[in-house]
């Protein structure tokens, strides 16, 4: 783990050379070990490239006059004050950051599939207790960096890039065990862009893995990874406090449990008139019985609602946002005691569950890695202000529904057609001119076109009425395409 980890100093990580020699090789493979050819290999800082041959082997040797800077890919400044470490970005990327001891073991994390353009503020300083020295690796897009943190007392110290300010006694200061020298990025048809630091010039090993477009990402560990089950020690209803008010949801939590290992969260959501526990009695609407059969097990979470089985305030909208309070206070109370894989959490729901399902679509992207909704609206329930950021989606709604129908108001925007384009054009895809609906019975399936790497917007239109629990050829289709859409991430 350490060797994975070098630290370095914010601000400080500029060197300027009248005369830099190079001499770099190393290999470019994919995950099963195979090299890969014609791969653009660049050494950012010197400004030079190379494309690999048959054996993936890549090489630079030279001398630079240039002055090479120590580069945080996608990222225009770092700074660190008040224990809060802050990253800006230019653009929304995945931000992934790890908190590690010395011994390489993991304090904590906090991961945004979707981190919007901006600043984003990381408050470590809860991490101080478990260690004197902390390793903090940030994961931004396909580029990672590492700084290492030593805690002094109670203030904090800000380090810009390029600038030092001083430091009073009172301080928690970065310092760098290695300096950032340069950046190697690496591309290559059909597999996904990485970009790597390197603290020295002169190497002879370096190997490079990248992932195929449509591989799928290793976990992202919780920081309850690790952790043996206390909090939530079983499975069954559980009770939390949230904005107030007592919540309750029920937990089906793998019975051979194991605390290293990052499981799927997958949220079902109750329909009107119904409540968590006639999710469970649908076995989690029927994604417990495709997850058996396909050997993956995963945790299962049916919130409780209102006593009359609706989310938020009832009809007409009015004050929900309580409802999306409880789910990030779940979301944190299982993040920290169980072992998630907090890249794939995911949540489902029919009806009023696929409107409330719906709903934290838009104000959740970056916990979320793909929703279902069985016949959503977009009305008669609270909407936050959607942050338009990209999120997989897959919605299915019936031409014959009346309750919650494909169409309500064409002008207004209303009805399930309208929460498939929020979406679709949230995930920049191709939005077609018309969205095929079955003429003559049965479903079509349509999936848009051109959408963001990796979060695909996929609608099913049926002919049928109010219902989730559709055969085709004896059997519901619902939970099989659900399983099959969450199951490519």
């Amino acid at each position: 783990m350490l060797k994975k980890i070098s630290a370095f100093l914010i601000g400080l990580a500029i060197l300027t050379v009248n005369a830099q020699t190079y001499d770099l090789a190393g290999v470019v493979s994919n995950s099963k070990g195979e090299p890969i050819s014609d791969a653009i290999v660049s050494l950012v800082g010197v400004g030079i490239s190379d494309t690999t041959k048959a054996d993936g082997k890549f090489e630079f040797k030279g001398t630079s006059t240039k002055k090479v800077r120590a580069l945080i890919p996608q990222a225009n400044n770092v700074s660190f004050k008040n224990n809060v470490l802050q990253f800006a970005i230019s653009e929304s990327t995945p931000m992934k950051i790890q908190i590690f001891n010395l011994k390489g073991s993991l304090l904590g994390q906090e991961t945004k599939m979707n981190a919007a353009a901006g600043t984003h503020s990381f408050d470590i300083s809860k991490y101080y207790h478990s260690a004197n020295v902390l390793l903090v690796k940030a994961s931004i897009g396909n580029s990672e960096v590492s700084f290492r943190c030593i805690p002094f007392s109670s203030w904090g110290y800000a380090l810009n890039r390029g600038k030092t300010e001083s430091a009073s006694s009172n301080s928690k200061r970065l310092t760098a065990a290695d300096e950032v020298l340069d950046t190697i990025k690496v591309t290559a048809n059909g597999y996904k862009p990485k970009s790597v630091t390197i603290t020295s010039l002169v190497d002879k090993e370096i190997s490079i893995t990248l992932k195929a477009n449509n591989e799928k990402d290793d976990p992202t560990p919780s920081c309850g990874c690790g952790k043996p089950l206390e909090k939530i020690n079983k499975s069954g209803t559980h009770k939390i406090t949230s904005a107030g008010r007592e919540r309750s949801f029920i937990i089906d939590i793998p019975q051979n449990y194991d605390k290293d290992k990052p499981y799927r969260l997958i949220f079902g959501m109750h329909c009107m008139g119904s409540s968590a526990q006639g999710t469970v009695g649908e076995n989690y609407y029927n994604l417990k019985t495709q997850a058996e059969r396909a050997g993956i097990q995963c945790i299962f979470v049916a919130p409780q609602g209102n006593s009359d089985g609706t989310w938020g305030p009832g009809f007409g909208g009015g004050d929900g946002e309580f409802e999306h309070t409880f789910f990030a206070d779940m979301l944190k109370l299982f993040k920290e005691n169980l072992c998630i894989d907090t890249s794939r959490i995911f949540s489902c729901g029919f009806s009023f569950g696929a409107m409330h399902t719906y709903s934290l679509s838009l104000s959740f992207q970056n916990d979320l890695r793909a929703v279902a909704t069985y016949a959503p609206a977009n009305y008669n329930i609270w909407l936050p202000t959607n942050k338009k950021l990209p999120i997989a989606y897959l919605q299915i709604s019936g031409t014959g529904d009346n309750t919650c129908p494909w169409v309500n108001n064409e002008g207004a925007k209303r009805g399930g057609k309208f929460c498939v384009l929020t979406h679709a054009e949230d995930n920049e895809c191709t939005i077609p001119g018309n969205i095929p609906t079955p003429g003559g019975g049965g479903r079509v399936t349509t999936e848009f076109e051109g959408c963001k790497e990796g979060y695909p917007v996929r609608v099913i239109v049926h002919s049928g009425g109010h219902d989730w629990q559709m055969q085709e050829g004896g059997v519901k289709y619902a939970p099989v395409e659900t399983w099959d859409f969450f199951m490519r991430f």
